[in-house]
C-alpha cells in the first residue's frame, strides 16, 4: 500500500513538473520572439533581385512597406511577378520560398537578402528600412553562419 502511494506521488510530481517545463519553455518562446515593426515612410529605398538568369529593379521615391519583405512584396504587386512566402508563428517572421518563378532549392540555392550590403539575419519581415536603404535579394548557395 505504502509503495503504491509513493508511485503515484511520483507520478503526480513528475506530471507536475512537466506541465511546468513546457509553461516555462512556451513563456521564454513568446518572450524572444521580435517585437512588431513599426509602420513608417522610407524614402529612395532600392529593391534589387537577381535570380540565376534574370533581375528585378524597383525604385520608389517614397514606400510604407518599410521592411525587407514588404518592399519586395510591393514590387511583386507594383511590377506583376509572382512571390511566394511561408509565415511562421515560432519563431515569427517570412520566409521567403520563390520569387518570379525560381523556387527554393533548385540547384542547392535559396534566396537570401543583404540591406546596404549586410546579410540578413532576422526575417525579412523584420529588417526594418531606413530612408535610401539598398535592399538586395539573390537566388544563391546559403551563407554559412
Amino acid at each position: 500500500m505504502f509503495l503504491e502511494r509513493s508511485e503515484r506521488w511520483q507520478a503526480v510530481a513528475f506530471t507536475a513538473i512537466l506541465i511546468a517545463a513546457i509553461a516555462g519553455l512556451y513563456a521564454t518562446t513568446l518572450m524572444l520572439q521580435p517585437a512588431p515593426v513599426t509602420p513608417s515612410v522610407v524614402h529612395s529605398a532600392t529593391l534589387d533581385v537577381r535570380g540565376a538568369s534574370w533581375t528585378i529593379q524597383y525604385r520608389p521615391e517614397t514606400t510604407t512597406n518599410n521592411t525587407a519583405f514588404d518592399l519586395l512584396r510591393e514590387a511583386s504587386v507594383r511590377l506583376g511577378f509572382p512571390l511566394g512566402y511561408v509565415p511562421y508563428a515560432i519563431p515569427k517572421g517570412i520566409f521567403v520560398t520563390s520569387i518570379n518563378g525560381t523556387t527554393n532549392g533548385d540547384g542547392g540555392s535559396y534566396w537570401q537578402y543583404w540591406v546596404n550590403g549586410m546579410y540578413g539575419t532576422v526575417a525579412a519581415d523584420h529588417a526594418v528600412l531606413h530612408d535610401g536603404d539598398a535592399v538586395l535579394w539573390t537566388f544563391s548557395v546559403p551563407q554559412e553562419g
